[in-house]
């Protein structure tokens, strides 16, 4: 009978976790040559490499990026209401990368059991009342920028 509680516990908890993953490439993409100009403007055309793209939720609060300790991204991005883009950057998908959102003081992690998989990762800002949800979106598919 605990053994039942406690997953049913357990089940809630990941269903309202503030971090959403999902995995996806069936969007309108860029042309295979705005894709490479993009990897190439990144530094993320080799294979150790991944793109983290901020999108639509970002007000100018300070997010910031690390692995290993080592600071990989720092900024305060702003999503353009056009184009749903804040800002993006290439890291190493070999290694844990966190986000760290000082404002709202929560941490995303992205594995690189799942980072290696995928060329673009996606992550989106909502704002459920005034609490900040995350998505993540893995896609070896650039969207139109």
């Amino acid at each position: 009978m605990k053994k039942i509680v406690l997953g049913i516990i357990a089940t809630l908890f990941i269903m309202c976790s503030p971090i959403k993953t999902e995995v996806r490439d069936d969007f309108r993409s860029s042309s295979k040559q705005e894709t490479k100009n993009f990897l190439k403007e990144v530094n993320g055309t080799s294979k150790s490499k991944s793109v983290l793209i901020l999108t639509k939720g970002y007000k100018g609060e300070k997010i910031m990026a690390t692995q290993e300790g080592k600071t990989v991204y720092s900024k305060y991005p702003i999503t353009n209401l056009k184009t749903h883009l804040a800002d993006y950057f290439s890291f190493d998908n070999n290694k844990t990368l966190i986000i760290k959102d000082n404002f709202s003081k929560q941490e995303v992690i992205i594995e690189p059991k799942n980072a290696a998989k995928y060329k673009f990762i996606y992550l989106r800002k909502d704002y459920v009342k005034d609490v900040a949800t995350y998505k993540i979106t893995f896609s070896n598919t650039l969207r139109a920028l």
